[in-house]
């Protein structure tokens, strides 16, 4: 009688992050851009690569999408995959009449786009207003957020950063010749933009322009001013406090911002508020850390897992 042959189990694949030396910075992305219906209305996400650690890339106030395009190939030579979204209202998402706009509203957004990307846990990173968004939705869905790193955060962590205020500063007459114009988005959101980098180099005529692009016409200056009105915290919301999930806070050594007393903020020489467009390699460095750190957690709960 012939003995079966002998079937010897096959150890599960560990997928280790590429090393820093492999990575190709200006690789150009190739990847879904998908538009998710998070209920009054669609966002507009790009989704680069399938199958390793997730990083979430969210926009600040006057930005939108395009502020991670020197981030984003950075990760994703390094073996992630990198959503970078549009809040609602924002940038190429949609405009829904009354929103809502409040951050708990754009946090649920995003979980709900995140469930329809069949995403369980992100690496968050969030700039500006993107990371109090962020904030809240690490509040009601820990579950979702591995690490969770901000970007030239708002004073407290409030919602009113500099370029909010500076948008609800305009009113009347000025609102008035401003809406007027096709191109008067530019006039209002040009002189926030350079304010906010330490070079002028890091803010070119035609990034701004990239920026303004989705509030041209008689509405756009409009729009951006409902939208700096309507983005407010919710007195009821959850909080998360500051020593949760272990977040990192980062800004640029020229950020007028002053911290928050007993919150640690680090601060990357040669920039101001933007760091990704003026310190985009020192910022992808900070981010894979932490992806490495919970990817390397991960895998080694995996790992006693199985010895058990």
């Amino acid at each position: 009688m012939i003995s079966p042959p002998t079937i010897c189990p096959v150890p599960p694949v560990r997928r280790r992050l590429p090393a820093s030396r492999l990575v190709v910075p200006h690789v150009p992305l190739d990847g879904d851009v998908l538009r998710l219906p998070v209920g009054p209305g669609a966002i507009h996400v790009m989704h680069y690569g399938h199958g390793g650690p997730a990083v979430l890339l969210l926009h600040g106030f006057t930005t939108s999408a395009p502020l991670w395009r020197h981030v984003a190939p950075v990760l994703l030579a390094r073996g992630c995959q990198v959503i970078v979204a549009d809040l609602l209202g924002f940038g190429e998402s949609d405009r829904p009449v009354g929103g809502p706009y409040t951050v708990s509203a754009q946090a649920r957004y995003i979980d709900r786009a995140l469930a329809l990307l069949r995403i369980d846990r992100v690496v968050a990173v969030g700039h500006d207003l993107g990371g109090v968004v962020l904030r809240r939705l690490a509040a009601f869905r820990p579950e979702r957020i591995a690490a969770l790193v901000i970007c030239s955060p708002t004073p407290g962590d409030q919602t009113a950063g500099p370029e909010i205020e500076a948008v609800r500063e305009q009113a009347g007459t000025a609102l008035l010749e401003i809406s007027s114009r096709p191109l008067g988005v530019v006039d209002l959101l040009g002189p926030v933009l350079r304010a906010a980098v330490g070079e002028p180099d890091a803010m070119s005529d035609g990034t701004i322009a990239r920026f303004a692009a989705p509030y041209t016409g008689s509405q756009g200056a409009r729009h951006l001013l409902d939208l700096a009105r309507a983005v407010v915290e919710d007195e009821d919301a959850p909080t998360l406090t500051a020593s949760e999930l272990g977040t990192m806070r980062v800004t640029g050594e020229g950020d007028p911002m002053v911290a928050t007393p007993g919150i640690p903020l680090l601060r990357l020489p040669g920039a101001r508020r933007l760091l990704p467009l003026e310190q985009p390699g020192a910022l992808s460095a900070l981010i894979m850390e932490r992806v490495q750190s919970t990817h390397e957690s991960s895998v080694s709960l995996e790992d006693g897992d199985e010895s058990d």
